[in-house]
Parts: C-alpha cells; structure tokens; sequence
C-alpha cells in the first residue's frame, strides 16, 4: 500500500472549498476532516478576511520579546566601538556606564559582544595552521642496534638548586634504553662528553 502524502494548506483549501459547495453542516465538515469546530470557524474566518493566503502558516516568532536589548542601548553601544575600534565587550561597557550612569542595567559583556558580531564589527580570529607533529623515528631502523635515537627528557632542579637534565639513549628498533645520563647543561660539548 502505498502512503498519501498530504500537505496541511491542500487540506485547508479543501475545507474551504467543501464548506462553499454546502450540503454539509459544519459539525459534520469538521468531523469529516478530524479538526474541531472552532478550527474550522478560525480557518473560515481567517478565508474571509484574506483570501487564501490567510490559510497559510503564519510565523510562531513572537513580536516583542520582554528581555531583548532596548535600540538605544544597541546604538550606543555601536557608536562606542566606532569610536574605539580595538576596544572589545568589557571595555564598550565599562566606559558606557561611566559615562551614562543614568542607564541602570546594561547588557552582560557576552550580550555586547553578539551584538557586535551581528553587526559584523568583530573579526574572525586567524586561524592557526597545525603543524605535524612527528611521531615515528626519521628513518625506520632494520634491526636492533641499527639506529639509536638520544632524546633530552625535560628539566628538573635538584635539592641543591641545580638544573639537571636526563639524555636518554634508545635502540629504534626495540625501543630499549641503551643509558641515561645527566647532564649539567644541554649542548653539544656536555652530549659528546
């Protein structure tokens, strides 16, 4: 069996067009159709007032909303950053509420920075490229004792308050720890020693 698609503004329409033909009263129209009594008074009105188009969904999106940053403040805000460009959120708000002390409640630093985001006043930070990191040997090793890799493993300061660092010698191929030394100081003269 294959499945009838149907769309809610045909079906709106075919109400409508079944309630213009008659010979249904409109308990048995809307029963007909499985909405209630006073959907179908709504779809008939708003078909009265504005044609077809008033059998459309209109927007959900509410006309006003109570916690939204008042005009004045977003324009105030804009003309302080054009002012001074480099500033960014928290330093906008600092000096607006100095100098107009008489506005109570200003926006959150992270408020003031969506508003200049929106207003494109905000520029993407550079992105960084990511080098690789090397995680295997520079050259693959045959056998063991083929290649030996020395590594310094960090820093450490000892109880007299001396730097030490540890060099370690491996084998590549076996990763075995051929010696550790410590060396006073990482150069080319206190390695080869």
């Amino acid at each position: 069996m294959a499945w009838k698609e149907t769309n809610v503004f045909e079906e709106r329409m075919k109400f409508v067009v079944a309630w213009k033909r008659g010979g249904w009263s409109l308990t048995d129209l809307c029963h007909e159709f499985n909405i209630s009594r006073v959907t179908g008074y709504k779809y008939l009105k708003q078909y009265k007032l504005y044609g077809i188009d008033g059998l459309k969904d209109k927007s959900r999106r509410p006309k006003y909303h109570p916690h939204q940053t008042r005009k004045k403040i977003i324009e105030l805000i804009l003309q302080e950053r054009k002012d001074h460009p480099r500033w960014g959120a928290r330093k906008l708000l600092a000096s607006l509420s100095a100098r107009f002390h008489m506005i109570r409640k200003w926006p959150h630093p992270s408020t003031v920075g969506r508003i200049l985001k929106q207003n494109n006043l905000i520029k993407p930070p550079k992105r960084r490229i990511r080098k690789q990191s090397i995680e295997q040997p520079f050259s693959h090793a045959l056998g063991p004792n083929d290649i030996w890799c020395a590594d310094f493993k960090g820093h450490f300061t000892v109880g007299d308050g001396k730097r030490c660092t540890p060099l370690t010698v491996t084998d590549a191929y076996s990763r075995f720890l051929l010696c550790c030394e410590i060396v006073p100081k990482a150069d080319t003269t206190n390695v080869i020693n």
